[in-house]
């Protein structure tokens, strides 16, 4: 038997798993059953011995089913139990789980009722509406959401908080926030996705008992990326390695005034595993960093009047790409038409996988610089700077981060990996990877330029694009994780140069 837990699903995919299982001879009512179950069961470890007062608001749908098997099985605990149901004209499993809740004698009620029902209500239990909702929510369930919301009592979602769309975690309107979210037999990707996301609160999986023979012929659409599906993908040195077998990163960051960016980015690539690192820089900071950056090669490059490096730095930047094996550019090198044109001519003429973050996309949006190139290319953007190569604002972005990084992706015949706390890594023909190591701790500077050092370490050690920023992702909220519990200090803490001392650690976990 599968539970599951690995699993990411979109409503149909979920959907399709149930349909299998049913025609494998396993009644729907079946499934519900072990879902509610499942589910008051966590509820009762969680909360049962607070003994506290419950309101299971039920929708017409199977999660409604859900919540009544819940409600049914909270009441036989002991619980004070009452349901808001908002359709009592049902039929199929729905209607034979109402049946019994009702002739156990749990109040039922309507939901007009809801605003009065809530009050002394210690939990309550949203089975509103199901995995399948997409779009925004009509009047009347909004309303019910706002004063859920307004409630101040801890919130269990069944499946998927209501109002988010189960499929890719955008919400258009009301939606529930809540503490905790059970999820039927797999993780929803309205649950891993943000906005969806941040309003699903905890988030944990209820065996239902699908065979595996249930998802045979389903290839999700997206997957999570956590310790377990990137062990053993990252290369060992062997003993006949030497340090430029081990990967060799030319990093092209920093400026007269951002010299930070480049130290972050060498040291980030260094702690990955990289064997030598090149770092190209304006050449009126060079000795300085040479001075700072003892393990790495440091070459200056031609400069204008502002410190940043000119386009005749090509040359020199083309010569020390070919001792190289992977090129991170765009940390700190400034904004303009000169750098433009540099990487412009970087991306045509060096056949190495290129990363690409901060003010490199910039320079580049509006431009078919990317989509022309053959060799990998990964993009690493926050939502503004994707918001800026897609030509839409960064609340879009936000607002449909699913569809804006494999749309990226698509457009440029690349690798994108959108940041946040839900980091997604999407690439044509792949399943779109939603990271499960993000943590707030990393919501501060510098800590994307360490991000591009380590994917340019991975990518020049010649792991592909994909895995790379799967791996890199992962491994850099873990470093977070593993500070935070090292520390016990408070998530606000964190600054870049933390995460170097527990890369090794986090990546140690991979191999």
């Amino acid at each position: 038997m599968n539970d599951g837990s690995a699993r990411l699903y979109t409503s149909s995919e979920m959907s399709r798993a149930d349909g299998n299982a049913q025609e494998l001879g396993i009644p729907g009512g079946v499934l519900m059953e072990r879902a509610g179950a499942g589910m008051a069961r966590e509820i009762l470890a969680r909360f049962g011995g607070e003994r506290p007062n419950v309101l299971v608001l039920a929708g017409g749908g199977n999660n409604g089913g859900d919540g009544f098997v819940i409600a049914r099985e909270l009441h036989r605990a002991g619980h004070e139990v009452r349901v808001a149901a908002t359709k009592r004209d049902l039929s199929g499993d729905p209607k034979v789980n109402l049946d019994a809740v009702l002739n156990l004698g749990v109040p039922v009620h309507d939901p007009e009722s809801l605003k009065e029902l809530l009050e002394g209500t210690d939990l309550i239990v949203d089975a509103l509406l199901g995995t399948g909702f997409s779009g925004e929510v009509r009047e009347r369930e909004a309303a019910l959401i706002r004063t859920l919301n307004d409630a101040g009592a801890a919130t269990v979602s069944v499946d998927i908080p209501s109002g988010v769309d189960g499929s890719t975690g955008e919400v258009h309107g009301e939606a529930v926030r809540a503490d905790l979210t059970l999820c039927a037999h797999a993780v929803k990707v309205g649950c891993a996705v943000s906005p969806g996301k941040d309003h699903a609160g905890e988030v944990v999986t209820v065996g239902i008992g699908l065979p595996e023979e249930a998802e045979r012929d389903i290839e999700p659409a997206l997957v999570l990326t956590d310790a377990r599906s990137l062990r053993g993908s990252i290369p060992r040195l062997s003993g006949e390695s030497h340090k430029y077998s081990a990967g060799a990163v030319l990093v092209l960051a920093g400026s007269r005034t951002v010299t930070g960016a480049s130290v972050l980015s060498v040291e980030g690539a260094q702690r990955a595993g990289c064997g030598i690192v090149f770092l190209a820089v304006p050449e009126s900071v060079a000795p300085a960093l040479d001075l700072r950056l003892t393990e790495a090669l440091i070459y200056g490059l031609p400069e204008d009047g502002e410190g940043h490096p000119a386009p005749e730095a090509l040359e020199v930047v083309l010569e020390k790409a070919g001792r190289a094996s992977a090129v991170v550019a765009g940390p700190g090198i400034g904004i303009g038409d000169a750098q433009r044109r540099l990487l412009e001519g970087l991306l045509r003429l060096v056949e190495l996988p290129v990363l690409l973050d901060a003010d490199a996309l910039t320079n580049l949006a509006g431009t078919d610089a990317v989509a022309r190139r053959s060799a990998p290319t990964v993009l690493t953007p926050h939502a503004g700077e994707l918001g800026r190569l897609l030509g839409v604002g960064a609340g879009e972005v936000t607002a449909h981060r699913l569809r804006s990084a494999t749309e990226a992706a698509e457009r440029n015949g690349c690798t994108v990996l959108l940041k946040g706390g839900d980091t997604l890594v999407a690439q044509g023909g792949r399943p779109t990877s939603v990271n499960t190591s993000g943590t707030v701790a990393l919501a501060t500077a510098g800590t994307g330029d360490v991000l591009s050092g380590v994917i340019g370490a991975l990518l020049s050690r010649g792991m592909d694009p994909y895995e790379a920023a799967r791996a890199g992702a992962w491994a850099h909220g873990r470093a977070a994780g593993l500070w935070l519990d090292a520390t016990g200090w408070p998530a606000e803490s964190l600054i870049a140069t933390d995460l170097l001392d527990w890369l090794p650690r986090a990546i140690g976990e991979l191999l």
